[in-house]
């Protein structure tokens, strides 16, 4: 080993060099910074454009829809005399010119309450009108759809007619409910339009306006509807047009997108119809817009994730940018809400591959870069082996140091370091760590730990706090300690405290001081633990079990075998540093602590190894089992409490066990309700099997007494003991 030691001061000369290199790199990177905060802006710049383009185009598309409807709700009011709501001659024929007309409108139409009578005015996708009249067949009571053309004798000359489409019904159609219901002109959610003839199935919406008679009641539902076929068409001639010129409007990975406003959000426009619309699995005759969680197109999958999953807060004005990742693919997406008067509640999406829209630019900072790193190449070669040398014992010390603040105290191997001072501290540190090991032997460790961690000195004073506190002590410890030498007593308290210290560690507990033979510790403090009632019962089991193991173990030797017995309670008391300034003693104290010894004390009345209150029970009651043994006055209580036996883990007691402890059980609530007789018939039987057991006895004689004297009638069925 080297005894050779240098100045920290000839290592920091070294670093100077590092630090010029740093420099350079921060110079670099600030100027990287700059490139991209520029390239942020044109990015920003570029995104509110295209939103606006695509604002305007949806604005243009949608708001012949409302505009209509406006003119034909009045055209149909009687003070304007132009049409009655049911000519049904005179609408198609208006309707035929307005189609011809308005171009992004796909239907017309005007529905009754009264009959369900609905006329249609619609064009398909080779720019045929037709018109729809759907009414009650008197002959066969059916609904009836009689189809015509322009031109046609109405209502005498149809040239389709469909017998039977009661499935038409306008009435149950969802625009027609929310139309009726909000007594307003609205937008219905995007859903596919069902194709017929020469009409693909697409997506579309409605907007539909209810009407009403002269006396205000409820007379119908007019809607307009609009298909989005053109929009996605738009969107695929955007893309289209990308690929054909070598990309000069943009990256060819860029699609744009509308998606509606709803909870499950579908996208409703999109450049591959295909991609958002897909056969209903409950109904394959009808379409359906496919679940934003269930699209498959990656960009779209990712915005979904991302944003509607995400819960990206949206702004109602301008653009919003977020990156993110999907399939190993990096994307930039830009949307916005769509904007402008009776607009529905739509996102407009754009998203692009980031590699494709940033490549070059990578491409170009990466040169830049390239040459500047080979420059420097030589010193932060050089730097790196300094480094290294300085940063190695450091990191070592930095690591033990941050062992130490979260109580880990354990002893490392000796070092020996070049570097005076942190050899020094290195030997230094050492020292206060024996320092500490010898302290957390006489305080609970996790207190050391949690001192340690949040840098404070400890200070007298306490919080309320709901915790559950257990005592324990050795059955006739008294008895036995009189027949043993002294030294064969302090053997077997330690083989006492070292299980309940094992039991009590491994369940998160903090062992608050030994009482002679006795032990008190709690849980849920100083490291919070909501379960501490659980960690508390089972330290109690794992202790019994471990002292029957040990009493199986010392049954061929002289020691005493070693019987405990614990109570626990869980319950609202105050925790903290008690004592004075200058010696203080981390303790619960409150009325939930003395419960907690008084029930150590029931033990011996009933024969039992555990016992914990009604409040402990009620926190683990899901998974352990426990037998409730009796309602009792305790010494300092003025009411009764219930107190039960802890037998084990749910699982792993055995059936008969079970039985008898609901026996058990049923026997105390005859008592209980002063059904003696019952409640003797019971304890008997339970006696035959369990002629030992003190609980059934004490029952049992409590139940004859009161057979031939029964208490007064405000018994409530507790018993005082001591």
């Amino acid at each position: 080993m080297s005894r050779f030691r240098v100045p920290f001061w000839v290592y920091l000369t070294v670093i100077s060099m590092v630090t010029l290199t740093v420099t350079v790199a921060a110079v670099t990177i600030t100027w990287r910074n700059n490139v991209w905060r520029l390239i942020d802006r044109f990015d920003e710049r570029i995104g509110r454009q295209v939103g606006e383009i695509l604002n305007e185009k949806l604005n243009n598309l949608l708001e012949v829809a409302p505009h209509q409807s406006k003119i034909n709700l009045e055209l149909i009011q009687e003070k304007s005399g132009v049409f009655e709501p049911e000519d049904f001659k005179g609408l198609s024929n208006y309707w035929v010119d307005v189609l011809r007309i308005h171009r992004n409108l796909a239907y017309l139409s005007i529905s009754f309450e009264e009959d369900g009578r609905m006329l249609v005015v619609s064009r398909n996708h080779r720019d045929e009108i037709r018109i729809g009249d759907l009414a009650h067949n008197p002959d066969t009571g059916n609904l009836e759809l009689r189809e015509y053309l322009p031109g046609d004798s109405y209502p005498d000359n149809p040239y389709r007619v469909d017998p039977d489409r009661g499935h038409g019904d306008p009435r149950l159609r969802p625009w027609y409910i929310k139309a009726k219901q909000a007594g307003r002109p609205l937008w219905s959610d995007a859903y596919i339009f069902l194709g017929t003839g020469d009409n693909p199935n697409v997506p579309g919406v409605t907007y539909a306006t209810p009407f009403y008679h002269e006396d205000g009641s409820f007379m119908g539902v007019m809607t307009a509807d609009i298909d989005l076929l053109s929009l996605c068409g738009y969107f695929n001639e955007m893309r289209r047009s990308r690929d054909e010129q070598a990309v000069p409007q943009g990256p060819t990975s860029a699609v744009a997108f509308v998606m509606d406003g709803t909870k499950d959000s579908h996208v409703i426009a999109f450049h591959d119809i295909e991609q958002i619309m897909r056969k209903n699995p409950d109904d394959p005759s009808s379409w359906e817009l496919i679940p934003g969680e269930e699209l498959t197109e990656t960009g779209l999958k990712g915005f979904y994730e991302n944003v509607i999953e995400g819960d990206v807060q949206i702004p109602d004005e301008g653009p919003t940018e977020i990156d993110y990742t999907i399939s190993g693919i990096a994307y930039t997406g830009l949307f916005q809400k769509l904007r402008g008067a009776d607009m529905p509640n739509w996102l407009i999406g754009v998203t692009i591959e980031e590699n494709e829209y940033m490549g070059r630019i990578h491409a170009i900072l990466r040169e830049t870069f390239l040459w500047g790193f080979l420059c420097l190449a030589a010193g932060i070669v050089v730097s790196v082996f300094v480094s290294r040398r300085i940063s190695q014992p450091l990191q070592m010390l930095s690591m033990e140091a941050q062992a130490i603040g979260v109580g880990k105290l354990d002893e490392v191997e000796e070092r020996r370091f070049p570097i005076r001072e942190v050899d020094s501290l290195f030997r230094a540190k050492e020292e206060m760590k024996k320092g500490l090991r010898s302290f957390e032997k006489f305080v609970p460790r996790e207190l050391v730990r949690e001192l340690l961690a949040s840098g404070r000195e400890a200070e007298l004073g306490g919080e309320r706090a709901y915790l559950t506190v257990a005592f324990a002590d050795i059955v006739n410890f008294t008895s036995i300690s009189e027949l043993m030498p002294p030294e064969e007593v302090v053997k077997m308290l330690s083989r006492f405290h070292g299980i309940l210290y094992q039991s009590i560690s491994e369940t998160h507990g903090t062992i608050d001081k030994y009482i002679g033979d006795a032990v008190m510790s709690f849980w849920g403090a100083p490291v919070e633990n909501p379960d501490h009632a659980f960690g508390a019962c089972l330290a109690a089991l794992h202790a019994q079990a471990r002292l029957a193991e040990e009493r199986k173990r010392i049954k061929d030797s002289s020691a005493p075998p070693i019987h405990c017995r614990i109570g626990i309670n869980t319950g609202d008391l105050v925790v903290g540093n008690m004592g004075i300034p200058d010696r203080l003693s981390y303790t619960v104290i409150g009325d939930s602590v003395n419960l907690a010894s008084r029930l150590e004390g029931l033990n011996r009345y009933y024969g039992t190894d555990i016992i914990v209150s009604e409040n402990t029970y009620r926190a683990v009651s899901d998974r352990l089992i426990a037998r409730k043994l009796d309602r009792v006055y305790v010494k300092g209580k003025t009411q009764g409490v219930f107190v039960y036996q802890l037998i084990g883990e749910k699982g792993k007691v055995e059936e008969k066990t079970l039985r008898d402890l609901q026996r058990y059980e049923e026997a105390l609530e005859k008592y209980l309700d002063r059904s003696w007789e019952d409640s003797i018939r019971i304890l008997e039987e339970l006696q035959k099997g369990h002629p030992n057991d003190k609980s059934i006895l004490l029952l049992l004689s409590r139940c004859c007494k009161f057979m031939e004297e029964a208490p007064d009638e405000d018994w409530d069925g507790s018993y005082r003991l001591g």
